[in-house]
């Protein structure tokens, strides 16, 4: 049986519509609307991060929601955001709800916008990562192409046809 083609992975990208932001107060995670993040929060956090969150000394949150591809999110997505969250020191810089559809940045009184910056920067090396990945399976699904049509008893040629048209034309 011959490799099947692969699927490129969607990048990461921020909904902008007005609805899907929420800047607010932060008042601590007794909040209901933050309870989607507790999970994020409490594992793998530094104690200094915990105790800035329990002590209240955020004063703002920001929630991100991120636009769905294909109506699900990415699977790679997680791993790739999870090993961007965290600063050197093991903080993280933002926290994701259980299904990874939202990020959550939590900051000291008017230091969001540096918070947002740093995110919008490891979103950025995400996708550039992703990028690199997509170059990778745009040539193996060449590859699969090839091999297929080399094969003179293809039997799903018309479709591998229109799968090899859409892996060359179609940016995404």
């Amino acid at each position: 049986m011959q490799p099947d083609y692969k699927n490129i992975i969607s990048h990461i990208d921020i909904d902008r519509s007005l609805g899907a932001i929420e800047h607010f107060s932060f008042n601590g995670m007794e909040d209901e609307s933050l309870l989607e993040f507790k999970e994020d929060i409490e594992a793998g956090n530094d104690s200094i991060e915990l105790h800035l969150i329990k002590s209240k000394s955020y004063k703002e949150a920001l929630i991100l929601r991120l636009k769905k591809s294909n109506g699900s999110y990415s699977d790679a997505w997680r791993e790739f955001l999870k090993e961007e969250q965290k600063t050197f020191g093991g903080s993280k810089i933002f926290y994701m709800n259980h299904d990874c559809g939202k990020l959550m940045v939590l900051s000291l009184p008017n230091e969001i916008r540096n918070k947002l910056n740093m995110v919008i920067t490891r979103l950025n090396k995400i996708n550039e990562k992703i990028s690199r990945i997509n170059a990778k399976i745009k040539k193996e699904n060449l590859d699969v192409y090839a091999s297929r049509m080399r094969n003179k008893e293809a039997m799903n040629r018309k479709k591998d046809d229109i799968i090899n048209f859409i892996n060359q034309n179609l940016r995404v």
